[in-house]
């Protein structure tokens, strides 16, 4: 079984904010694959499917993003899934260009508050799927990076991180098989 978690904050307020995009990728995959609808337990939303012959759960914690930990390790411990195999983690990267990917198998937290806390409760030997979110904006310095993070996505964004998803979703056996040498999203 693989567990495959989308970081993000819960409630309208946050939709479409660059924090967010870990929740985006879930529910685009979600939509996608036709997973069954979203069942709430955990302290999220979890939904389970067979797919590419693997048993496959995608979760959004619904704690907010810096207290994601605690929600993940009682879904992993449910399951009895052992980190460095079977979790992967989706967020989002500030220090990496606007949906630049990069996958890693294991390392701190880069700042990331919310894999901050997924660390202290799950250790850090677990993939990691990082989408860059830094623009022209954030370079430009114009906004401090807790309140970037929470800003939206602007129109020419949204409809990139739209193809961004279309390409993720062809890529996702891959995913699915821990193949990442293979993707072919950037």
């Amino acid at each position: 079984m693989i567990l495959i978690v989308g970081l993000g904050n819960p409630g309208k307020e946050y939709a479409f904010t660059r924090h967010n995009i870990g929740f985006e990728i879930i529910n685009s995959l979600h939509n996608n694959f036709n997973f069954p609808v979203f069942r709430n337990k955990f302290d999220g939303l979890y939904s389970k499917k067979t797919i590419f012959g693997e048993n496959v759960v995608i979760f959004k914690p619904q704690t907010f993003m810096n207290l994601s930990g605690s929600p993940i390790k009682k879904i992993r411990n449910y399951y009895k899934l052992d980190n460095s195999k079977n979790l992967i983690l989706i967020h989002d990267d500030l220090d990496m260009d606007f949906l630049k990917i990069r996958v890693k198998s294991r390392g701190g937290h880069g700042g990331h508050n919310g894999v901050k806390d997924v660390i202290k409760f799950n250790e850090q030997d677990f993939y990691r799927i990082k989408i860059g979110i830094k623009n022209h904006f954030f370079l430009s310095k114009e906004i401090k990076p807790e309140f970037f993070v929470l800003d939206k996505f602007d129109t020419d964004e949204r409809k990139k991180i739209e193809e961004f998803k279309k390409l993720l979703n062809e890529n996702f056996e891959y995913i699915v098989k821990k193949k990442f040498s293979l993707l072919n999203i950037n």
